[in-house]
């Protein structure tokens, strides 16, 4: 059996108590840690579920998948991910795989930023299309980021921004260079409105609303993520005019 879980958006205390017992009945348990920034600790998550945790390399998930697969056609074998186990897509032909050669799965969901963002005051079903805002090395498709936004802007929608991260090479993208691609683009303006949101779910969250070329130089601590407002209801300018 395969389970995914999410370790949702801060630290290790963020697991669920259906993911503690899983873990604790479990032959393997797996974390993956490339696919976004996470504020725990190995050691710690260790410590909560009494089980020695194995961390995962992206080759692990996609490359060689089939050595988890088969593992998982005679063991019970959980992997933690960051965030919710589904918002990275890639996790997805895990459950692909299992449903072919019929080994049974489950997905323990959790926290995730496509949720927590709305602690910002914006309303969940007036988000468009997610785009990620890439490092200068993978700047490939600029123009299909671009259009998503505008066709956002178009139907009055939010567009949450991510910032792209390269963790097995310990690079990260921070918020003032994604912002500046976002102007140089022209994807926003220098006048326009926009929120930063920094480790949101975490003790030291932080929540920005400002013009884009008032915040460029903001120090904002990762995982952070960039909003650019469509068209705002009452109630959510009234949140964000509190920041």
């Amino acid at each position: 059996m395969l389970i995914l879980a999410g370790l949702g958006i801060s630290d290790e205390r963020g697991i669920t108590l259906e993911e503690l017992e899983e873990a604790k009945d479990s032959d393997y348990v797996f974390v993956e840690l490339y696919t976004n920034i996470w504020l725990g600790s190995v050691e710690n998550l260790e410590k909560i579920i009494g089980r020695k945790v194995q961390i995962l390399k992206r080759k692990d998930l996609e490359e060689e998948s089939g050595k988890i697969i088969s593992l998982a056609k005679d063991k019970k074998v959980i992997i933690f991910t960051p965030g919710d186990p589904l918002v990275a897509t890639t996790h997805s032909s895990l459950l692909i795989e299992c449903m072919k050669n019929k080994i049974d799965f489950k997905v323990l969901h959790n926290s995730s930023i496509i949720s927590a963002v709305c602690e910002t005051g914006l309303h969940s079903y007036k988000f468009g299309p997610p785009v990620t805002i890439p490092l200068k090395e993978r700047v490939n498709f600029v123009s299909s980021i671009i259009e998503t936004i505008e066709q956002n802007k178009k139907r009055g929608l939010h567009t949450l921004c991510l910032l792209d991260i390269d963790l097995e090479c310990n690079k990260f993208l921070e918020v003032g260079e994604a912002l500046k691609f976002l102007l140089e683009n022209r994807a926003v303006e220098r006048k326009e409105k926009i929120i930063i949101a920094s480790r949101l779910g975490s003790t030291n969250k932080k929540i920005l609303w400002g013009n884009a070329e008032d915040l460029i130089d903001v120090k904002a601590d990762l995982p952070a993520v960039i909003v650019i407002p469509g068209s705002l209801h009452f109630s959510e300018r009234e949140m964000l005019e509190r920041f």
